[in-house]
């Protein structure tokens, strides 16, 4: 078992804690974070915040068939502490909302799985791979990462990972931002002065940060993607103390071959361009 803690200025990068589940019991981790006024010499930005003590856990389900486990289903929820609930009911209501819908979404696609996988078992249940393999077959797993948790903005993401049975499986993120005082999730337009340039600004740094240049698809493809997800709503995206950061699944901008991508916007960079209230320049403490 480990756990990250940051130790941050005035907004607060809150990372939960990661262990292996073993049981069906529910791991609980609390974040915690320090806090110090900001650099008021930047330019604009937040002068200071407190952080929030968070919990996350995990929500099992299962199908069974035929006497064995044929997908082993996992998804999370999050809430504040108590103690910082009763100063933050909007955000606690919105955490809880987002843990329901967590597991409604998870139910669902089981749900509307389940008679295909039974199906594939059983057109395949005495190949040897089959009888070898006594675990789960398939999987699905929405797992938590926290990214900041201050008294301005509560953000997370999870990692979706699905295998049903294919030549591999495929991985898609859930990110989410919201505004601690209102509870509201945030969109660009919140975030973000203007989103006229971003797309571009979003594809530049994507080729700018990508380990294997060779693997970027065509940069007009990607830049039609990238506006196609701001257009419809799509774009996953996250705050740390940092940084503004963009997350691409498989398939999102190429093939299953490019992997996974988080693309990060510095605010120190690109402030011009950000809600200064949600957004930190000052100093961080160490520790």
């Amino acid at each position: 078992m480990w756990k990250k803690v940051l130790a941050a200025g005035s907004a607060v990068l809150a990372l939960g804690l990661v262990a292996p589940i073993t049981s069906d019991h529910s791991y609980t981790g609390v974040a915690m974070a320090c806090e110090e006024t900001g650099n008021l010499s930047t330019p604009g930005g937040i002068p200071f915040t407190h952080p929030l003590a968070y919990s996350s856990s995990i929500q099992r389900s299962q199908i069974n068939h035929d006497g064995r486990v044929l997908m082993e289903a996992s998804t999370y929820e999050v809430k504040l502490d108590q103690s910082i609930a009763d100063n933050y009911p909007k955000l606690q209501e919105s955490l809880e909302k987002l843990s329901a819908n967590n597991w409604s979404y998870m139910r669902h696609v089981m749900n509307q799985w389940e008679p295909d996988l039974i199906e594939q078992y059983e057109q395949s249940k005495n190949h040897e791979w089959y009888k070898e393999n006594s675990g789960p077959l398939y999987s699905y797993e929405l797992s938590y990462k926290g990214l900041r948790a201050d008294s301005a903005v509560f953000s997370c993401v999870g990692g979706e990972f699905v295998y049903l049975g294919g030549a591999h499986p495929v991985y898609y993120y859930k990110a989410h931002v919201f505004d601690s005082k209102t509870g509201k999730e945030l969109k660009l337009n919140d975030i973000f002065k203007t989103t006229d340039s971003l797309a571009e600004i979003i594809v530049e740094e994507t080729e700018s940060q990508i380990e294997h240049k060779s693997s970027m698809p065509d940069k007009k493809e990607v830049l039609k993607a990238v506006k196609q997800m701001l257009e419809d709503d799509s774009l996953q995206f996250g705050m740390t103390e940092d940084d503004f950061v963009v997350y691409f699944g498989n398939y999102a901008i190429g093939p299953y071959a490019m992997g996974t991508l988080e693309v990060k916007l510095p605010y120190k960079k690109y402030f011009k361009l950000f809600n200064s209230k949600y957004v930190f320049y000052g100093t961080r403490a160490k520790g």
